[in-house]
């Protein structure tokens, strides 16, 4: 007897552990979701979302979070708002599993995984290679790189972080260049303002004085000497 064929969206890749990325689902996608055992899905979308995709979410008892955020064409229309929400689910171990889309899998998605990696103190041209492998045009934008430079406040949850958030261990509080806002049940524990430029030469941090516009330009330059790197991701 022969088994179905289980087939992930479009763009599907894994951000961290129990954090998945990728275009709309549809019902052939379904099955393969439903192996991933979610928790929550958030779609970064232009309208409601599908019957068939809040069906699914009622029957495996998934949390569905609706993001309204237009069509992209030139201008980004995520807003800044929005993505610190979504970044503050992800962040949240009580959250996981969950799977992050929006239409296509591409740049919306890609910017808040990007403030992600901003709060993890990513390498800029890290955070921009990463950017470009899911975008369709291989490149992030000056409107893109100017939105994730002002991803600058996050709530987190002290009790309910997941393991991976910070790999490296920052050494010292604050955080280089976002505003934490640790809260509990409770309400909010602490404010941790972002560290000063004078306190960041002072001390050993996870992260890097590259500009993103820097990193970008080192990243046309990779693609355009390795042009098999972009077209494999699309």
């Amino acid at each position: 007897m022969s088994r179905a064929k289980v087939v992930p969206p479009f763009r599907f890749a894994i951000a961290e552990v129990e954090v998945y990325r990728g275009a709309y689902p549809t019902l052939k996608n379904f099955s393969f979701l439903k192996s991933l055992g979610l928790k929550t899905i958030i779609s970064l979308i232009p309208e409601q979302p599908t019957e068939d995709l809040s069906d699914f979410c009622v029957s495996e008892n998934i949390d569905h979070i609706h993001k309204m955020v237009e069509k992209r064409k030139e201008d980004v229309t995520v807003s800044i708002k929005d993505v610190a929400e979504v970044v503050s689910i992800i962040i949240r171990r009580s959250k996981l599993p969950v799977y992050i889309h929006c239409l296509d899998g591409s740049e919306t998605t890609g910017l808040v995984i990007c403030c992600l990696r901003r709060l993890q103190a990513w390498h800029p041209e890290c955070v921009v290679n990463e950017f470009c492998r899911f975008s369709r045009s291989a490149e992030m934008s000056k409107d893109e790189e100017k939105f994730v430079k002002s991803f600058k406040e996050v709530e987190i949850a002290e009790d309910d972080p997941p393991d991976w958030l910070w790999k490296a261990k920052l050494p010292v509080e604050p955080h280089p260049s976002i505003k934490l806002i640790k809260h509990s049940e409770g309400g909010v524990v602490q404010v941790v303002r972002p560290a000063t430029q004078a306190t960041r030469k002072d001390t050993k941090q996870v992260t890097s004085s590259l500009p993103l516009s820097a990193a970008m330009k080192r990243t046309k330059k990779h693609l355009a000497a390795n042009p098999s790197s972009s077209s494999s991701s699309s």
